[in-house]
């Protein structure tokens, strides 16, 4: 922070106010939304062509929607400047724009400032700065979207399902019509820039207006789409604004017409579309205050918007983890009455994630930077959507207790081992990872999690990312494992951190900070699955790391199924590093190689961690009962060993080492004399140091093979490199 003060915040966006209706800024505009709001890419879409959007100096969407609210406030001049004056005019909206930022950033840095003067004067700190409304509105306003653009688009469709004969009515066109409206202004603009772009020779700078390039009218959008003009043109009536308006954006906090409609209507009856993300936004919030500004249809359209949240979030957990895991409605019944309700409930093994649904957007007061209604809307949102969870993660597995699901039927549960609460809004909620860390209020123990506060939008991601329950499982047990070491002003960033480098830290980390820009193979992927375009469908990491490896295969054998025992081996898995995998996948093949030569069963152990679990995997020629029996006592032994409180064995075939069957031994480590004499000579191997157990060294014949002979197993190798360890 520079020693000169900074200007008040009014001052900054007067200024911006007025640059915006500079005659030809509107041109000015163009280049920026092109520079900003597109990602461009030839072939394939990979990260490096979504990098761009993750760079320091871009207008994010909430700047840009600013000066587009702002440029309509006055009729705009349309005129042609000079190149050299449409650069200028980009510039100083930089300027303007970088010092508002400084200037909204100044309560955080004041407030570090001041929580830095009282520590070395040995007084008590104040809270964390992030628990201040006027602090929370940088990040509210710079925050990254909660939303892919498809998302809001596939989305607009299932959330108005139930109110498309209102719609119809009353705006004349559909969801879906008016998605399509949206569908060809993209395609439209997708054959005029690169089209304008050829002529300009380049994109270094502004050589001259690129307006044409974003203006559409409504016969040609009409042809594009195959729908009639009277449809097309209600669509456009609903989502764009004519200047002048929005007179009452007068500060950064009021209400921006620009967010509801981001088209603008040109006096020649064309229509400037410079933001079609922002478009398909508003196609996904706005029907809905257009149904409730009329009190006659209010009660529908509410009930309706609570239905779509709970019954999408069922949908995608569905996919993961099948039908007959997830019950929505579950009502809870003591013998008094009704205790509660848990909107949606998956029940896995021994796993239990309540989904508590919540449709709370924060207001306008709250972006401004009022403490009471930031607290009251992140209360009405998350809080009780939280409070009523956690009765429900009490309640479950209660014998007095009866839970009957939507229909009618009774639902029998078994008090769970984990449960995993997750508060789910159905719109975007700026910073919604920061204010869950500051404000929410939670209990947690060894049964009850702490929870997750979520939007549709990442359950959604999620679901398309992690989609076996084992994935989707553990990665929701580490993220809230990790609730008060994590800050993220973006979920989406932190969990395309786990998907590239697996969400693990070390015991030391006190705080780990994730950037926006982690979620960028993320943003890739889903932009590539989505959308049907060539590019990385599966970021590089942990979905790809280990492939054709036998632990991949053991992973994949597993992740489908429910068993409590599996779904503890399957965190295991998926909580090794590359080292051990590489170890397993070879052990595996080795024992597996040495019980086809001599007959016998072979096996090797891997400790990981202080007292928490081991692995032991075995190969034995013996008939299965017998085989599991052998497995069950190494097991015990091992565990007793390495005084665990969870031991894993795993049976391979000897035909090619891949699992056949596994099992767990599960109990608190205690002292037994008897368990010194059983386990007298075995040795203590751990994650850092395993290694296989010695190798059998004779062979079929009875021969003895020394450490430099031929290996028995045929290889050509010298026994000490193959089959001896």
């Amino acid at each position: 922070m520079g020693s000169e003060e900074p200007r008040p915040e009014q001052d900054i966006f007067d200024d911006l106010a007025a640059l915006c209706v500079t005659p030809g800024f509107v041109h000015a505009l163009s280049w920026i939304s092109l520079r900003d709001n597109y990602v461009m890419f030839d072939g394939a879409m990979d990260s490096e062509a979504v990098a761009g959007s993750y760079v320091s100096g871009r207008t994010i969407r909430t700047e840009f929607s600013t000066l587009l609210g702002l440029l309509i406030r006055q009729p705009i001049d349309l005129s042609d400047p000079a190149p050299a004056e449409i650069q200028k005019l980009v510039n100083r909206a930089q300027t303007l724009l970088q010092e508002l930022h400084d200037r909204l950033g100044r309560p955080m840095w004041e407030s570090i400032g001041e929580a830095v003067r009282l520590s070395m004067e040995g007084k008590t700190r104040p809270p964390s700065p992030f628990t201040r409304a006027d602090v929370l509105r940088e990040p509210i306003f710079y925050g990254g979207e909660s939303a892919y653009n498809f998302q809001y688009r596939d989305m607009a469709l299932e959330r108005y399902a139930a109110d498309e004969t209102r719609l119809r009515a009353t705006k004349g066109f559909s969801i879906a019509e008016a998605l399509a409206v949206a569908r060809a202004i993209t395609n439209i603009h997708g054959v005029k820039i690169p089209k304008a772009l050829r002529n300009f020779k380049g994109l270094k700078s502004p050589d001259s207006s690129l307006l044409p390039a974003f203006c559409v009218t409504v016969e040609e959008v009409a042809r594009q789409c195959g729908q009639s003009d009277e449809i097309t043109c209600a669509v456009f009536t609903a989502f764009s604004a004519t200047a002048p308006s929005n007179l009452d954006f007068a500060s950064l906090g009021a209400f921006n017409l620009a967010t509801a409609c981001p088209i603008i209507a040109l006096p020649d009856e064309r229509f400037l579309a410079l933001d079609t993300y922002g478009m398909v936004e508003s196609i996904y919030d706005s029907p809905f205050y257009w149904m409730v500004g009329d009190k006659t249809y209010r009660a529908n359209a509410s009930a309706h918007r609570g239905a779509f949240t709970e019954q999408f979030v069922a949908k995608r957990l569905r996919s993961v983890f099948g039908e007959q895991n997830v019950h929505c409605n579950v009502n809870i019944e003591g013998k008094g009455g009704r205790v509660s309700e848990m909107d949606v409930l998956v029940l896995f093994g021994d796993r239990a994630i309540i989904v508590q649904c919540k449709s709370k957007k924060m207001t306008l007061e709250s972006r401004k930077g009022n403490d009471k209604t930031l607290r009251d809307d992140f209360q009405k949102a998350v809080q009780d959507a939280y409070d009523q969870g956690l009765i429900c993660a009490r309640a479950l597995g209660e014998p007095d207790l009866a839970f009957v699901e939507e229909g009618g039927s009774s639902l029998s549960i078994s008090k769970p081992r984990h449960v995993y609460i997750m508060c789910a809004v159905s719109d975007h909620y700026p910073v919604l990872a920061v204010q869950a860390r500051q404000f929410l209020k939670y209990e947690a123990d060894a049964v009850i999690h702490a929870p997750l506060a979520a939007d549709l939008f990442l359950i959604d991601v999620m679901a398309e990312m992690l989609a076996t329950p084992l994935r989707f499982l553990s990665y929701i047990d580490r993220r809230v494992g990790y609730s008060e070491r994590i800050q993220g002003t973006n979920e989406l960033a932190i969990l395309g951190y786990h998907l590239s480098q697996n969400l693990w830290f070390e015991d030391e980390t006190g705080v780990a900070i994730v950037a926006d820009d982690c979620s960028l193979d993320l943003d890739t992927a889903m932009t590539v699955r989505r959308e049907g375009i060539p590019g990385t469908a599966t970021p590089k990491g942990i979905l790809t790391k280990f492939s054709g490896t036998h632990v991949a295969r053991m992973i994949e054998k597993i992740e489908h199924e429910a068993h409590p025992d599996l779904v503890d081996l399957g965190f295991l898995l998926l909580d090794i590093n590359g080292d051990t995998v590489k170890q397993l996948d070879q052990g595996m093949k080795d024992i597996a190689r040495r019980t086809r030569v001599d007959g016998l069963r072979h096996d090797f152990s891997l400790g990981f961690g202080e007292g928490d679990a081991g692995l032991t995997i075995h190969c034995n020629p013996a008939h299965e009962s017998k085989a599991v029996e052998a497995l069950l006592d190494h097991c015990r032994r091992r565990k007793y060993v390495h005084r665990a409180a969870n031991w894993f064995g795993i049976l391979v075939s000897e035909a090619d080492g891949l699992p056949k069957l596994s099992l767990a031994v599960r109990f608190p480590w205690k002292h037994d004399r008897k368990m010194d004499v059983e386990t007298q000579g075995m040795v203590v191997s751990g994650h850092s140091a395993a290694r296989l157990q010695p190798a059998n060294n004779r062979a079929r014949d009875g021969t003895k093979v020394g450490r430099n002979d031929p290996c028995h197993c045929g290889s050509r190798k010298k026994f000490k490199k193959c089959c001896w360890v």
